[in-house]
């Protein structure tokens, strides 16, 4: 599997609902950041984030650049009631799995 093989299936994991799927991806130490949730580790993120997949229906990869260990991407949620937002995150890997994610976002005008 790719780094982008890799990232595109954590978004995967979210329109489909693959927990178990979503936890192979993830390294044993994962730390995940946003504005909102400062460094969780692993069992937090899955306490806090992972409810968000059962309104997540699609993500839609605007922007997408990798290189040897890490993928930015700015991508387009699409939400159940169809709503739509923007986010961007910078995934670092190690080993074939997502060690970091740091979560970007803000308003639209």
């Amino acid at each position: 599997m790719t780094n982008k093989d890799l990232i595109l299936a954590y978004f995967n994991c979210y329109e489909i609902g693959d927990r178990n799927r979503l936890q192979s991806l993830l390294d044993e130490d994962f730390q995940f950041s946003s504005p909102h949730d400062p460094m969780l580790t692993k069992e937090d993120y899955f306490r806090k984030c992972w409810p968000f997949h059962k309104k997540a229906t699609a993500y839609h990869i605007d922007t997408f650049l990798e290189d040897k260990n890490s993928i930015f991407v700015i991508y387009t949620c699409t939400t159940d009631d169809e709503n739509k937002f923007e986010n961007a995150e910078y995934f670092q890997i190690e080993n074939a799995k997502i060690k970091k994610v740091r979560v970007f976002y803000g308003t639209l005008n």
